[in-house]
């Protein structure tokens, strides 16, 4: 197999994380079908020499550029949380001079191997988060700031930065995919069959040029696919949510499309070519052997055991902000269960999963959270909002004892409930301490602070005063 069919077997398998929720199976015998190797995916290559903007097929290089997120390590077996981003290059952004393009369309992966169960979350683009360094802003801007203001790692490492003190929980890796690259692997699969039930006035990425569409079935080209995924006009359902829908649609066309086998020697053949058109769109922190490990994994992984979310108005509400801009703001105690809830699905024939809800009736599962809290070795801070004097000093003895040592305490106003501030995505020593202080998910907080002088505080309430697990 030669450089540029290897490069073109990168892209799909980027492609593939997000086709594996649909297609399962199918990715493990296309990579099979077309690298010839065993299960350890194991693949050397060289650099493209005709691209100077990506790197390729090198083993544990990052398929990115050098400006990008550092290499991340993964050892095949702990969970890994991935960043899907693509973006908006649309020619009316860059004839307006806008800059840097902003993230059109941001996608959470969590994916356990110990449980067999991968998570998939829609992250609203609207959606009004505080971007490291930044302030605060829609959260699709993140992306842009980062490259407009060449920030380390690129915008790639700030939309990771971002989300990660969204949820509280560490971003690995990424992988972008721009829409002429889309575009591209739309047409040269032939097309995506896509049935309309209602007719849908279309614009070309937002250039004015709109056009209709009748209803009935169509094999849509690169550009109409983009069109019709894109499009969150109300009257074709409520907005962002409706495009949501259509995009999954549009994901479940494309494995059905390529689910025709007679397609892949037709795409081999053409490889050269196609690789040419999208390499620069499509980038990745993975490694060739990174990726197709996932690939691997992700497609012995149970249709039962995928799980998808929506930011739904469940979790946001719609408001203004002070300059009239349209946003999207989180209902915090409802967002942490919907995250819980994708970090914590349960698999089917798998171990348990050592990540523990942070809901009430907390449990304690396999895996050892102490151990885990240990080797994360967070800087903890204790602060007692009890009127119990001595009872920070006390709970840091009994946490030393455990095996914490990184600590410091403090005094706070009376409270009668414990709570928990994650300022950093210390996910493991938040597991445990919620567990520990048997504190609810509605008592959990965000507050992201990379430059906190503490990755986590613990607020003692009257509630571990009167009840707790010091001897």
């Amino acid at each position: 197999m030669d450089t540029t069919t290897r490069s073109l077997l990168i892209i799909f398998i980027v492609l593939g994380v997000i086709l594996a929720f649909v297609g399962g199976r199918f990715v493990f015998n296309m990579l099979r079908g077309w690298t010839g190797n065993n299960a350890s995916g194991s693949l050397t290559g060289s650099s493209n020499s005709g691209n100077d903007n990506v790197v390729v097929a090198a083993p544990g290089v990052p398929l990115q550029t050098n400006k990008g997120p550092a290499a991340a390590s993964w050892d095949g077996k702990s969970r890994i949380n991935i960043l899907l981003l693509a973006l908006d290059v649309s020619p009316r952004r860059q004839s307006e001079g806008q800059g840097s393009p902003l993230s059109d369309t941001m996608i959470l992966v969590t994916v356990d191997p110990a449980t067999r169960t991968v998570g998939a979350m829609s992250i609203r683009r609207d959606l009004w988060v505080a971007i490291p360094g930044f302030g605060e802003n829609k959260i699709n801007t993140a992306y842009k700031m980062g490259e407009d203001y060449s920030v380390e790692g690129g915008g790639a490492q700030l939309a990771m930065d971002t989300v990660e003190g969204l949820f509280g929980v560490p971003v690995d890796f990424y992988a972008r995919v721009d829409f002429h690259a889309f575009e591209t692997i739309i047409d040269e699969i032939g097309g995506v069959t896509i049935t309309l039930t209602q007719p849908m006035l279309l614009d070309w990425i937002g250039n004015g040029n709109k056009f209709t569409i009748e209803p009935g079935t169509y094999t849509m080209p690169g550009n109409y696919t983009l069109a019709y995924a894109r499009t969150r006009e109300a009257e074709y359902g409520d907005g962002d949510f409706a495009r949501g829908n259509r995009q999954m649609e549009v994901i479940k066309a494309i494995r059905d499309r390529v689910l025709n086998l007679n397609a892949l020697p037709t795409l081999i053949a053409r490889a050269p070519a196609i690789y040419g058109q999208i390499s620069s769109g499509v980038q990745t922190n993975m490694s060739l052997d990174q990726a197709i490990q996932l690939a691997y994994m992700m497609a012995q992984i149970p249709g039962e055991n995928i799980h998808t979310f929506n930011m739904d108005d469940t979790v946001t509400y719609a408001t203004f902000n002070i300059d009239g801009s349209y946003i999207l703001q989180l209902i915090p105690n409802q967002m942490r269960l919907m995250r819980d809830e994708m970090f914590s699905g349960s698999g089917t024939d798998a171990e348990p999963a050592a990540f523990i809800p942070l809901d009430s009736g907390v449990e304690v599962a396999e895996g050892d959270p102490l151990d885990l809290a240990v080797q994360e070795a967070a800087r903890i801070r204790i602060l007692n909002g009890s009127n119990t004097s001595g009872l920070a000093d006390r709970t840091q003895s009994y946490l030393s004892s455990n095996g914490l040592t990184n600590m410091s305490i403090g005094n706070y106003d009376s409270t009668d409930s414990t709570q928990i501030i994650l300022h950093t995505p210390v996910i493991n020593t938040l597991n445990y301490l919620a567990a520990v202080f048997g504190v609810p998910n509605a008592r959990v907080f965000n507050q992201a602070d990379p430059s906190n002088a503490f990755d986590i505080t613990v607020i003692l309430g009257e509630d571990w005063a009167a009840n707790n697990q010091i001897p």
